[in-house]
C-alpha cells in the first residue's frame, strides 16, 4: 500500500501525481517553453499524457529511493489548489537528477525556485545519496538560474543526450552537507579574534596590547603613567 503525502512551502504544495492530473498535464506539455526544453514530455492526446502519469504514479515508492525509481510530485499553488507544473528527483546514470517544469503562466513567481529547493532538501535528508545534479541545456539560461539559486555549483559542461538529441550541456551539482560542515564553517582558525574581543582587550588597563592577524599588526601603548 502506497503512503500518500505531500510536501508544502510558503506558496506551494507538492504531492505525487493522481490521474485527474492527466488533462492538465497534457494542457501544459503543449506549451511553447515545454516544446523547446522538454520536446520528450509533450503528449499527443490525453490517453498518451494518461498512459506517463500511471507510470509516474507507479514509480513513486517511498520503500524504492530516486536512484531507481523516478518520484515526481505535482505542483499545486496553495493558494488556488491549481497544478501548475511538476519536479521531481530521477536515476540518471550512477547518480539522481532533479527536473522540473512551471506553466508559462506561473514562471517568473519564484514557483520553481521553490519547489526545486524543497524537493532537492527533501531527497538529501530522506535518502542515503551524497550529491542531486541537474542537467540544462546550454542556452537555458533560465533553469540554470533556478538550479544556482537552489544552491547548486556548476560542475561541468559537454555534449550530452538531451531530450533523445545530443546537444552542449551544463551540468550542476548539490552535494548533500556533512553533519559538522555548518560549523567548521563557522569557526575560527586558533589565534584569530573578532572584532569584538578586540576592542575589549583594548580596554583593559593593562598599559600594552599587541594584536597580530596575517595582514595587521596592532599595538597600544599607555603613555599615560
Amino acid at each position: 500500500m502506497r503512503t500518500v503525502f505531500r510536501i508544502e512551502t510558503p506558496s506551494l504544495v507538492l504531492r505525487p501525481l493522481v490521474l485527474g492530473d492527466t488533462q492538465r498535464m497534457l494542457e501544459m506539455s503543449q506549451e511553447d517553453c515545454a516544446r523547446q526544453w522538454l520536446p520528450s514530455q509533450i503528449y499527443r492526446d490525453e490517453r498518451h499524457a494518461g498512459t506517463a502519469i500511471e507510470y509516474l504514479i507507479g514509480q513513486f515508492n517511498l520503500d524504492a529511493s530516486p536512484t531507481t525509481n523516478a518520484f515526481v510530485f505535482g505542483v499545486e499553488e496553495k493558494a488556488t489548489g491549481r497544478l501548475i507544473g511538476h519536479v521531481g528527483l530521477s536515476p540518471l546514470f550512477d547518480t539522481v537528477e532533479v527536473g522540473f517544469g512551471i506553466a508559462t503562466s506561473e514562471q517568473r513567481k519564484g514557483y520553481a525556485t521553490e519547489g526545486v529547493a524543497r524537493v532537492c532538501a527533501w531527497g538529501l535528508e530522506r535518502f542515503s545519496f551524497p550529491a542531486i545534479v541537474g542537467v540544462t541545456d546550454e542556452a537555458n539560461v533560465a533553469s540554470q538560474r533556478v538550479l544556482i539559486r537552489c544552491g547548486f555549483s556548476r560542475k561541468e559542461e559537454k555534449v550530452m543526450r538531451l531530450q533523445g538529441v545530443d546537444r552542449p550541456a551544463v551540468v550542476f551539482e548539490l552535494r548533500k552537507k556533512e553533519p559538522n560542515q555548518g560549523a567548521a564553517a563557522n569557526r575560527r582558525p586558533p589565534g584569530q579574534s573578532t572584532v569584538q574581543e578586540i576592542c575589549q582587550r583594548l580596554l583593559q588597563p593593562t598599559g600594552r596590547f599587541r594584536w597580530r592577524s596575517p595582514s595587521l599588526i596592532v599595538t597600544v601603548m599607555d603613555y599615560s603613567t
